[in-house]
């Protein structure tokens, strides 16, 4: 038997090296026609089968209207001295934009979750804050907000990036640099949140975009930033979320993960079993008994502090719902006035403010960020600026990075607005008095007079108001709408 097993191996390796003496054409083909069609025909197909979905998903995305809506808070209104626990609120509310989806809407007409990018901009120097939506869920966005923040202001604006003539580069007039940010560990792991901001006696939060407001307060004339927050309501992506957090929590603590046993692996345990306990029978009439071994005590005794913060921050998040994530940012400036680093260190700085060594932190993705290269580098690099710039403006969820998960917390520790008692920028725009409600008793009989002005986009019958007040109301002054 040795020594036919041994010939079979010899003739093996005296076949292979045959093959090799071949020239690459005819061994391709010897692979091929010996099965290697099918794994080839395979790869084909599946490439095919992708394309297809991304053309369906797109088409199905284009289709969808989206509106730019832009948030004013009052500067004396005793909102704006909200933590970022309101945004948390708005954010549980957005998670009602969740459809269920089956497998004909899926994958013959492409229907996608919606997409909502939540936006910080300083153009020139003035800030503002952004939430794009699909049309259909403005009402949605609209009553989160103003259930947070009654005394809000919420204005629909034109897009901003398209204010830009800029379609590729090179450009003769402007210059960009930016990046996608990726999480460095797997998404179970949380990121520095603004509970850890707050002051352990009075309370008090020490407002992590304070950095980030104060350097976009700071762009001249000619300059823009544009931080982009795209999410994505998924219930379905925290199931598997939340599988793969307790599989480390187990591991971590030492517990026995619970396998899934079919028909064959339960009657296999049920013979072992009986085994088992048929020998444990038999030995004592050979064997006097020995002490029985004890069970050792939970690992959870033996973890160190570390670790168990580790475990906790783990199920903290998993406690909480989770959007698909992508953040990604643009510095763009005209070349006179062009300064890579100011747009750089704004963001990157402002990001290391969540890092936190033995859990997550943002950092930006090599493959996507602005850099140097070896080889052909004015080339990758404004390949890179071009597709950067296209993924921006079209809020882009697929391509590029690949998104990970964030929890309404993370998401509120990294987008809300500014407690202003805390954050001085001048710049942040803001209404300067409170709104009211209109007061009931106004007349409303002459029928000459126009009845009808618009209070949050209701019709109300209880306001005289002139032609020259019908007017739509101005859009914020930061925004260069055509």
């Amino acid at each position: 038997m040795e020594i036919i097993i041994n010939f079979n191996l010899f003739s093996a390796l005296s076949s292979l090296i045959d093959l090799g003496n071949n020239p690459p054409i005819v061994i391709t083909w010897i692979i091929i026609k010996n099965g290697g069609w099918f794994f080839i025909a395979w790869a084909i197909l599946e490439g095919l089968w992708d394309v297809r979905m991304e053309h369906i998903t797109g088409a199905y995305a284009a289709s969808t209207d989206h509106i730019l809506l832009a948030f004013k808070i009052p500067k004396e209104s005793e909102t704006n001295q909200q933590s970022p626990k309101a945004v948390e609120h708005i954010f549980s509310q957005i998670m009602g934009a969740y459809t269920s989806i089956n497998t004909v809407e899926k994958y013959w007409g492409g229907r996608i979750q919606p997409k909502f990018s939540l936006e910080i901009i300083s153009i020139e120097g003035y800030i503002q804050f952004l939430i794009r939506t699909p049309v259909k869920f403005r009402n949605l966005i609209e009553s989160a907000f103003y259930a947070q923040y009654p005394e809000a202001e919420i204005f629909e604006v034109a897009d901003y990036t398209k204010n830009i003539p800029i379609e590729k580069f090179p450009n003769e007039e402007y210059e960009l640099t930016g990046s996608e940010i990726i999480l460095a560990k797997d998404d179970i792991y949380p990121i520095k949140t603004y509970p850890q901001f707050e002051h352990p006696l009075t309370q008090e939060l020490k407002d992590p975009l304070a950095s980030l407001l104060e350097s976009l307060s700071r762009l001249q004339k000619g300059e823009q930033l544009w931080l982009q927050i795209v999410i994505t309501p998924d219930l379905k992506a925290n199931k598997p979320l939340r599988e793969k957090g307790l599989r480390v929590i187990n591991k971590m603590a030492g517990k026995k993960e619970k396998v899934h046993e079919n028909i064959s692996d339960k009657g296999i345990n049920i013979f072992m079993k009986t085994l088992d306990a048929f020998g444990e029978m038999i030995l004592p009439l050979w064997k006097p008994a020995g002490p029985k071994k004890e069970e050792l005590p939970s690992m959870m005794l033996h973890l160190t502090s570390g670790e168990k913060v580790i475990i906790e921050a783990i199920e903290e998040k998993l406690s909480k719902i989770s959007f698909s994530t992508k953040i990604r940012f643009v510095y763009l400036a005209k070349k006179e006035v062009f300064d890579s680093k100011k747009g750089l260190n704004a963001v990157f700085g402002t990001f290391y403010q969540f890092f936190a060594l033995n859990l997550n932190n943002l950092k930006p993705n090599s493959r996507t960020m602005i850099k140097k290269f070896y080889f052909f580098n004015k080339t990758r690099k404004n390949f890179r600026k071009t597709r950067l710039l296209k993924y921006f403006r079209s809020r882009e969820r697929t391509g590029g990075s690949t998104a990970f998960m964030l929890n309404i917390e993370e998401l509120a520790t990294i987008f809300h607005f500014p407690i202003l008692s805390v954050v001085k920028t001048p710049s942040i725009q803001k209404t300067k008095s409170k709104t009211a409600e209109p007061p009931f008793a106004l007349p409303t009989g002459d029928e000459s007079i126009n009845l009808r002005q618009t209070f949050r986009h209701i019709a109300s019958p209880y306001s005289v108001v002139s032609e020259e007040m019908k007017e739509k109301t101005p859009l914020p002054i930061n925004l260069p709408i055509k």
